[in-house]
């Protein structure tokens, strides 16, 4: 006997597959691409973009681009973020080439120098306008390189976030305090190792299977909330101490009450009960605006037994705190506030 749905086919469509990029912009943005490169990342490709080539010779990435030889020879900006972004604007036409067809984009860069500050925010522009969504990961300067160096970062703070979809601000100062008393590169470490984490952590959200699926449509309805963003990693065996890693990260200098949005991904093992997940997620929403847009998301895995990982992305933040990150009052335009704070 056959269907009485005989004369219904089951079409099929080619699932598009979603194209990510990872690129670090300067020294510090390489750094991190190495880091990145070490751990692993599937499902996304490195890229790397410097002024300075011998910097950009011993950065581990497949795919490492050198921009404004012809005005650096090789040798850096020397600080000048003018020269940066001379530099990046007159390798247009190939960063064009290397951002069509991607949907996503994370930067990742160090501010306060010349190739970062400078060719960044062109960095982050071109690759918009090839239509990919830009998410940009900033750190800022240790107080003790001076004045000069941290006004030099404000400035390309505020045009590095007019240029992005989304933006996260990690303050080198806070990493003083809390690695003090250890070797430097273990110390420097740090700040590449939860970048990492956050890229690695939001790619697999995105790209592998799970019981409650996300993906870049998700992340696509999140961003279009507006405001500042921000990304939340924390891992433990205990639901609650998995939020309060994530939310009291002492890098990370953000309130994310009244968010308008939220992505939030949960994995673990057999341990990650239904309770456990709803006592995560509700932690995280109580905070947010009551009529906050709120999109989850979980996955098993073996290698989680025992242990809970959540990410989140909340965006539609009204306020952040600490130097490099002025405070929005509603109905304030945030490029004019950015403004107050340039020097």
């Amino acid at each position: 006997m056959g269907s009485r749905f005989e004369g219904l086919d089951e079409s099929e469509v080619e699932l598009h597959e979603l194209n990510i990029l990872v690129v670090g912009c300067g020294g510090g943005g390489c750094n991190s691409i190495t880091r990145l490169n070490q751990i692993g990342i599937e499902s996304a490709t490195t890229v790397a973009i410097n002024t300075d080539q011998r910097s950009l010779k011993v950065t581990e990435c497949p795919n490492r681009l050198l921009i404004g030889a012809e005005y650096t020879k090789g040798l850096g900006t020397g600080g000048r973020p003018d020269v940066g972004e001379e530099c990046a604007l007159n390798a247009s036409v190939l960063l064009s080439k290397i951002f069509q067809g991607v949907d996503l984009t994370f930067i990742i860069t160090g501010l306060g120098g010349g190739t970062g500050t400078g060719a960044s925010p062109v960095v982050a522009d071109i690759a918009r306008r090839c239509g990919s969504m830009v998410i940009t990961i900033a750190t800022t300067p240790f107080s003790f390189e001076g004045v000069t160096r941290r006004n030099i970062a404000l400035k390309g703070l505020k045009r590095l976030r007019e240029a992005s979809n989304s933006m996260l601000v990690l303050d080198n100062d806070r990493l003083l305090h809390m690695v003090e008393n250890i070797p430097v590169d273990q110390g420097l470490a740090v700040i590449d190792q939860l970048i990492s984490e956050l890229i690695k952590g939001t790619v697999d959200v995105l790209t592998l299977p799970s019981l409650i699926n996300l993906d870049f449509a998700d992340l696509r309805t999140i961003m279009e909330q507006g405001g500042v963003s921000t990304i939340l990693y924390g891992e433990n065996a205990d639901p609650e101490a998995v939020v309060r890693e994530a939310v009291e990260n002492p890098l990370l200098d953000v309130d994310i009450r009244g968010g308008t949005g939220a992505l939030i991904h949960i994995a673990g093992g057999s341990n990650l009960t239904m309770r456990r997940a709803n006592r995560i997620i509700a932690s995280i929403t109580k905070v947010l605006d009551e009529e906050a847009t709120v999109k989850f998301g979980v996955r098993m895995e073996e290698e989680m037994e025992g242990n809970i990982r959540m990410i989140a992305i909340i965006t539609g933040i009204s306020e952040m705190n600490g130097p490099f990150a002025p405070t929005v009052a509603p109905g304030d335009d945030l490029g004019k506030v950015l403004g107050k704070y340039s020097p």
